[in-house]
């Protein structure tokens, strides 16, 4: 019994410093609603999908060597990571940077919970992308995707994020990547893009599919605005 306490406490202090350990220290730029501008180091939590005891909060430090500081979603405006990854080029991986920029979002229809999530395609309407933590034969797992945290960026309508939402301004962000057993995505998508008839034949006749969320939100942006 003993043993198995140890090794359930031991489980659980790794998941728990996991989930609220940084997705990595990453170079950033961060700019503040206040318009102070911050450079140096930065980083995100990793959350689970259901319960969360903390406040997701951005921790950020000048350097490696510097104290680090917390800053709230509803402080900031957005996050410009420079991200190292490894792209697989003729069978061999290659290092490569590239830019993400991540922005505060909703996380709940009443708007008392914020958090951060990337933008995958910019404009009125947006597309975004945020990892949580997925529980995955017991245990809870990172889905792959996060700043310094994959090996070979794999590109798609997902980036490398297992939750996509469509972002209104002012608005919570619907999921649109999960399966329903309600309604297929292309029902949820018609009422969701009402105001857009072009949109929805499109949709209508499989034209545009969920792996076309890309083009489907720039669609929205170039002709439905």
């Amino acid at each position: 019994m003993i043993v198995k306490a140890i090794y359930f406490s031991v489980i659980f202090v790794f998941c728990s410093n996991f989930m609220f350990a940084q997705y990595g220290w990453t170079e950033a730029e961060v700019f503040l609603k206040n318009d102070e501008v911050l450079k140096g180091l930065a980083s995100i939590p990793m959350m689970y999908g259901t319960v969360n005891l903390k406040k997701e909060q951005l921790k950020f430090k000048a350097d490696k060597k510097s104290k680090k500081s917390k800053y709230k979603p509803e402080d900031i405006d957005s996050i410009i990571f420079t991200v190292t990854y490894k792209e697989r080029i003729d069978g061999k991986r290659v290092e490569k940077t590239r830019i993400e920029t991540y922005i505060p979002i909703y996380l709940n229809k009443k708007q008392s919970k914020m958090g951060f999530a990337e933008i995958l395609v910019d404009g009125e309407l947006k597309l975004v992308g945020r990892t949580i933590m997925v529980q995955s034969g017991g245990s809870w797992t990172p889905a792959t995707g996060a700043p310094n945290s994959v090996p070979v960026y794999n590109p798609g309508y997902m980036g490398v994020h297992n939750q996509v939402m469509i972002l209104r301004p002012g608005t919570t962000p619907e999921i649109f990547n999960h399966v329903s057993l309600t309604k297929s995505f292309r029902k949820r998508a018609m009422e969701y893009f009402s105001d857009c008839p072009a949109l929805q034949t499109k949709i209508e006749t499989k034209e545009f599919k969920k792996v076309d969320l890309q083009a489907i939100v720039r669609f929205y942006n170039a002709n439905c605005n």
